[in-house]
């Protein structure tokens, strides 16, 4: 019926011969299970934060292969998988940011919000998102172009031109979950105050806006104060009333006028610039004087009611739905487990080399289990080899941060010459030479401290050498005070006993003296006392021509040994 040869049958049937498929499958560099697994990592990678390049899916296929795999097999790679892979532009998020995007964190925002909207009973129209947004004057933004094919083929013009004025201005915007919007808030780059040409454009009782000014264009504490004080409490405190207000502030990704009104405000700023451009065949200049007349149209055409309802829908905080930005954490694929899914490690080889060892070792491959089997293995090579390539790159990545650990110092490039301006471009020698007088800088620093360490440990022996020495001489003085106190004890004791045996023997002798006193009786006056006439000098008359003996000095005085006189009773006179 379909004139095949018998032959041919019979080799197919046996597995001898393979359809014109499975010969073209065999061409490709990768087996169609190998690609679908390089599609599932490149899934886990995108889900990592991590999506990879053009680049990147080169190296992850050639160190499946083992040898270089070229940019136009990364090309037909990605046609042939456009249902599961995609290109996009994409720019970058903050490693910290996205640490912290995770359903977790998410649900934990969402449930303090809203609990504090139900516990003060916050209604949509006291509900307020605040957040901050910088503009280069002359910057566009980048957008789709029609070129000339003839100008673009010969290079002439590839970018439109753009007055590249980068002075700073920061916009504070606040928007109401009820549609409204504050009036906005310009911050100028300038040190001198408001200038007047910088507000030349605004008309009062059609611009309602307000202006201040800072050194970097950036707000800052101050600034923000003076926004709630004078901005947001003049523009709210008459509509809420008695009510609870709600303030968001920036800092957070997930707010209403981050995720929904930011990006087409620089869309139509820069529309108004380009018309500007445009007009003036780009020969005038753009200055901070002509930024509010671009910037106004563009702030109207923006905070509409509908932009600003969608802004706070978008992002659940009102109307309260966390599920609007919960859902996005939620895996409806239905994958098979990581770990399942994760072989264990091979030895490396090529899944052509596999494939040769498989068709020895299995006689008909046709079978069910002989196919599943090839799956099996060449999707666990692949995951092997990508494992083995991450392994290698976190290795890496581990020895770079161990080389940032290093603290890193001013050279000593020893300028000799002082050039105009003070900007100098150092040589290759220049730098090795300031290397090595830094490396005999630390050579020296090292054996000083060597040096040091050693000296230190000198003095703590001495100090612990002199330490026991002081201690030995403590503990011979102790023993020394411990015999002198036994000595002088004993000694006390010799004479406390010497004085008791005195004093008894003193007792002894009054006692027996006291006795014969008593027992002697006593002795009678021999005779009586008469009126005995005490003698006189005989005094010789003045006529007899005698001379007067001289009077007799009287006594000294009796004194102590302090000084003091010693009177004496009358009666021993």
């Amino acid at each position: 019926m379909f004139k095949v040869d018998r032959t041919t049958l019979s080799r197919r049937h046996r597995g001898v011969q393979r359809s014109n498929a499975a010969y073209n499958e065999q061409k490709l560099l990768l087996s169609p299970q190998q690609e679908d697994e390089l599609v599932k990592y490149t899934e886990r990678c995108t889900r990592r934060g991590l999506p990879p390049t053009r680049e990147m899916i080169q190296n992850f296929a050639g160190t499946v292969v083992k040898w270089e795999v070229s940019e136009s097999w990364v090309t037909r790679f990605l046609h042939r998988h456009t249902d599961d892979l995609t290109i996009k532009w994409s720019a970058g998020i903050d490693r910290n940011r996205h640490q912290a995007d995770s359903e977790e964190r998410y649900k934990l925002y969402f449930d303090m919000l809203h609990s504090k909207m139900r516990e003060h009973n916050v209604e949509a129209r006291n509900t307020y998102n605040m957040d901050e947004k910088g503009f280069f004057v002359g910057i566009t933004s980048r957008s789709k172009r029609v070129f000339s094919k003839a100008v673009w083929a010969s290079k002439e013009r590839t970018a439109a031109v753009q007055d590249g004025n980068r002075e700073w201005i920061t916009l504070l915007a606040c928007v109401c979950a009820s549609g409204d919007a504050l009036p906005p808030a310009l911050i100028y780059q300038g040190t001198s105050g408001l200038q007047s040409g910088w507000v030349d454009a605004v008309e009062v009782g059609k611009h309602e806006v307000f202006f201040s000014n800072s050194g970097s264009g950036w707000s800052n504490n101050d600034i923000g104060l003076a926004w709630l004080e004078q901005v947001f409490q003049r523009c709210t405190k008459q509509k809420a009333g008695r009510s609870y207000r709600l303030l968001i502030l920036d800092g957070h990704g997930s707010h209403p006028l981050d995720v929904v009104l930011f990006a087409p405000l620089s869309k139509y700023y820069s529309q108004e610039l380009d018309r500007h451009l445009q007009r003036s065949q780009a020969l005038l200049r753009v200055t901070k004087r002509d930024f509010f007349s671009f910037f106004w149209p563009a702030w109207g055409s923006t905070m509409t009611q509908d932009n600003i309802l969608k802004s706070f829908q978008a992002t659940g905080v009102w109307p309260m739905d966390a599920e609007v930005i919960l859902k996005r954490f939620y895996n409806t694929n239905s994958e098979q487990d990581e770990a399942s899914r994760l072989g264990q490690h091979g030895d490396g080889d090529s899944w052509r080399e596999l494939r040769k060892v498989f068709d020895a070792a299995v006689d008909n491959k046709a079978r069910l289990e002989a196919r599943r089997l090839e799956a099996s293995l060449h999707s666990l090579q692949v995951q092997n080899e990508l494992l083995h390539y991450e392994n290698d790159g976190l290795l890496q990545a581990a020895k770079g941060q161990k080389k940032h650990k290093t603290k890193s110092k001013t050279m000593d490039l020893q300028r000799r010459k002082e050039y105009h301006g003070g900007a100098v471009f150092w040589s290759p020698r220049k730098l090795r030479e300031a290397r090595a007088r830094e490396a005999t800088k630390r050579h020296e620093a090292e054996r000083e401290q060597l040096q040091k360490t050693h000296d230190r440990e000198l003095k703590a022996a001495a100090k612990l050498y002199q330490k026991r020495q002081a201690e030995a001489a403590k503990v011979a003085q102790q023993h020394a005070a411990e015999e002198r106190k036994m000595a002088k004890k004993a000694k006390a004791e010799e004479l406390a006993a010497a004085r008791a045996l005195k004093k008894l023997q003193r007792d002894a002798a009054t006692a027996q003296k006291s006795h014969d006193t008593s027992n002697t009786p006593k002795r009678k006056a021999s005779h009586k006392a008469g009126n005995n006439t005490a003698k006189r000098r005989r005094v010789s008359r003045r006529g007899n021509g005698a001379v007067p003996a001289p009077a007799t000095p009287p006594a000294p005085p009796k004194k102590t040994t302090r000084g003091r006189q010693i009177k004496t009773p009358t009666r021993f006179n």
